[in-house]
């Protein structure tokens, strides 16, 4: 199956990153696919990096937006002009790593199951030994968290089907990997949360490969600022808070046993990581305070990233 492949990336002012992001996407091992960005109030040479790109290949193609009303009203825009077959929201700030054109194949597979709709992420993108080893007090405790916390949804969460995870209920793993035709518009700021909930309520399947060498997106950046990760926890809060409103998800038994299992987990691996999980559970307790009483939408809140 030769599924065409489309890489929606959402940027605004992405000068300092997103050469590495497309140069990554120059040099797929696998030739049916295209990226298509959308430029979103772009002040800085973002688009004069990305027509370089353009004019290396004609797999790329932008578009100029200054809609600046959120991520998600851009990828609502430029997923109308994506002929692929496959969808892959690639961030401005996320490199999609494949190990080999054997394991890709594997990968893409998949969608040879009439049945599966999407592809949930198994492991965080700062999931990263080197970085994690060369990367900042921010940057590791967002890697450990966010690992740790993927690590109980699978447990709890999902089912294991043909080698693979299958998610049960879609509770909140995160979708950027699916087909075309079951994407529902997201007004969100949790869209990839809010894709999850989209394709299995139309009945079909979101699957994970519990494998980290598997192809999957990696950051590009190794630094993020307390006071930006503060940021981010509140925005994290509000898109939560936004799908559970939206989906009607009902999340009372979920938050108590996660927090047991990362704290357990994470003093487990040692005593630095379990202070570092403690560290992460009072940041995100105040930043949730504190979301109750900010009531910015997709378009404010797209602007409350964590990444230096």
């Amino acid at each position: 199956m030769n599924l065409k492949i489309s890489f929606l990336i959402a940027a605004h002012n992405e000068e300092k990153i997103i050469a590495k992001t497309l140069e990554n996407l120059l040099n797929l091992p696998y030739q049916n696919y295209e990226v298509i960005i959308g430029l979103d109030g772009c002040t800085d040479k973002t688009e004069e990096i990305i027509k370089k790109f353009c004019k290396k290949s004609k797999k790329f193609k932008y578009f100029v937006l200054n809609l600046r009303q959120g991520k998600n009203v851009v990828i609502n825009s430029i997923i109308k002009k994506a002929s692929g077959e496959i969808i892959i929201i690639n961030d401005a700030d996320w490199i999609f790593r494949i190990k080999d054109k054997k394991t890709f194949k594997k990968f893409i597979s998949v969608f040879n199951n009439p049945k599966i709709g999407g592809i949930a992420e198994s492991f965080p993108v700062e999931w990263n030994k080197d970085k994690i080893k060369n990367g900042n007090f921010g940057y590791r405790i967002v890697a450990y968290s966010s690992y740790f916390w993927m690590e109980f949804q699978k447990k709890k969460f999902t089912e294991e089907k043909n080698g693979l995870l299958k998610l049960k209920i879609p509770t909140m793993f995160l979708t950027n990997l699916f087909r075309k035709k079951f994407y529902r518009e997201n007004s969100s700021l949790g869209d990839d949360l809010e894709r999850t909930y989209d394709i299995m309520k139309q009945g079909n399947e979101v699957v994970i490969f519990n494998d980290a060498e598997m192809p999957r997106m990696i950051a590009v950046y190794d630094k993020i600022s307390v006071r930006k990760l503060f940021k981010q926890k509140i925005r994290t809060a509000i898109a939560r808070e936004q799908v559970k409103t939206e989906q009607e998800i009902n999340l009372r038994n979920y938050y108590f046993p996660a927090i047991v299992y990362i704290l357990k987990n994470s003093f487990k691996k040692s005593f630095s990581c379990g202070l570092l999980m403690v560290y992460w559970i009072s940041l995100t307790s105040i930043a949730t305070f504190i979301s109750k009483f900010n009531k910015k939408d997709a378009k404010e809140g797209w602007k409350l990233r964590a990444r230096n």
